[in-house]
């Protein structure tokens, strides 16, 4: 078994594995995602701040899920247009509060 480097850059780099034939087996993305969950824990913290006396609302920013996760969970599940009951679940799912901007639930 093989294992190549198909690109690489800072954050991202992508993976293909062969077996003994050269036949291809896996395809996999790694992805860095520590400054995208520190950026969401300074957003989380700067609304409990910022929201006294602000009663006007209506869109907010709620998450930032890495790319390479976010496209996997679209292919499995489809989009937040097309499953919303899915998303809903998965982003107030407790496991997954690193990936919110927000507090409480959707």
């Amino acid at each position: 078994m093989t294992v190549k480097t198909l690109s690489e850059t800072t954050e991202k780099k992508t993976v293909v594995r062969e077996d003994d034939k050269g036949f291809v087996t896996d395809i996999f993305t790694i992805q860095k995602v520590d400054p995208l969950l520190a950026a969401n824990r300074d957003l989380r913290n700067a609304e409990k701040q910022s929201m006294i006396g602000n009663t006007q609302r209506h869109m907010k920013h709620v998450a930032d899920i890495p790319s390479t996760l976010y496209y996997d969970l679209v292919g499995k599940h489809g989009t937040p247009k097309e499953n919303p009951r899915f998303w809903k679940a998965w982003l107030n799912d407790y496991d997954n509060r690193f990936f919110r901007t927000s507090e409480g639930t959707i």
